[in-house]
């Protein structure tokens, strides 16, 4: 196994200044910490005092402005946690680019961290090449928005077949006239829901009385803009299925604004938080993402990556594995029957 020494002797600098990279210190030469890097990358070099550190987990998470505002992500960290912590080990959070940094960026700062294992969570079908993964050569896993990816280990929702079974309610309710208000469809589970959707609207011969609107971001003032744009008397659906939940919110709001009730005037059916949607007046029928139950089940799967080795842990090389949770619908206030003319 190789040590501070031979990285040392191999970058042609000293034993100091390699500590000084380890531990991410400032001083060092942008062309020397790179030799180092080269060479523990080579080596494939893990620094033992490091090694001793294996009860932690490191969690990438974007490295967007105010990411811990969304409660999606939050929701995710709690699962993770709640779930991290009764096992024992504690978790790191790093804001990491995904989408500009390379294998050799992330290998070294779960270097530095000395973690067990790496979560990343993804947003909008952004995350690191399979190779660049698995070429860390730890056990990792995905969680969140993002395709399919049969060389990484990973948590997905079943958004398609959500949209599905949402639709299908609406359409056994006896409504018609169906619009779906969703973020931009060029993220996956977005794209999934309305691709449900249209679907299942087809396949009943509805396709022509299907609306979409859709945006390029989330925010509840787009939700407002959606039941202006489709709450007129004239081409009023009588079911909106909400893809978000800061988007039903505001469509919410608007809703009664416009002395519009829910569900008499327009059933209602939102995505995300079934327990926030509790609160709202009145309770609004949900199809409940499971988010912090994927929290859970990324823990899980990561320690079935992982085996009890002389009081730490060591990665198995297992098998890829993708596990797709379920989006359940919970019904409340918001949807009614439609009186058929």
């Amino acid at each position: 196994m190789a040590t501070i020494y031979d990285i040392a002797r191999t970058a042609g600098t000293s034993p100091a200044t390699v500590s000084r990279v380890l531990n991410g210190r400032t001083g060092v030469k942008t062309d020397t910490a790179r030799r180092i890097r080269e060479a523990m990358e080579e080596m494939n070099f893990q620094p033992r005092w490091k090694a001793m550190e294996r009860n932690r987990f490191l969690v990438l998470i974007p490295s967007a402005q105010g990411i811990l505002n969304s409660g999606y992500v939050t929701r995710i960290l709690s699962g993770m946690a709640d779930s991290a912590f009764r096992m024992g080990f504690n978790l790191v959070l790093r804001p990491f680019d995904t989408a500009h940094c390379n294998y050799r960026e992330l290998r070294q700062l779960i270097v530095q961290e000395g973690a067990a294992g790496c979560f990343l969570i993804s947003l909008n079908d952004i995350y690191l090449p399979t190779s660049d993964i698995n070429l860390i050569g730890l056990p990792h896993v995905v969680v969140g928005h993002k395709f399919q990816d049969d060389g990484l280990h990973q948590i997905l929702f079943d958004d398609y077949h959500a949209g599905i079974d949402a639709t299908k309610y609406l359409l056994a309710l006896g409504h018609r006239n169906i619009a779906l208000v969703s973020f931009d469809i060029s993220d996956r589970g977005h794209r999934d829901i309305h691709r449900g959707f249209m679907e299942t609207m087809r396949g009943a011969g509805f396709e022509s009385q299907a609306q979409h609107v859709q945006f390029r971001d989330s925010l509840p003032e787009s939700g407002r803009s959606a039941a202006l744009r489709l709450l007129q008397p004239r081409e009023r659906p009588t079911a909106v299925i909400i893809s978000n939940e800061d988007l039903a919110n505001g469509f919410l709001a608007e809703t009664r604004a416009m002395g519009l009730d829910i569900p008499r005037d327009v059933s209602v059916i939102a995505f995300e938080n079934a327990y926030s949607f509790d609160m709202t007046s009145p309770a609004l029928t949900a199809m409940q993402t499971p988010v912090y139950a994927s929290g859970v089940e990324a823990v899980k799967m990561l320690c079935a990556q992982m085996k009890q080795d002389h009081g730490g842990y060591a990665s198995t090389h297992s098998d890829p594995n993708t596990i797709t949770l379920p989006i359940p619908l919970i019904v409340r206030h918001s949807t009614i029957a439609r009186p058929q003319t």
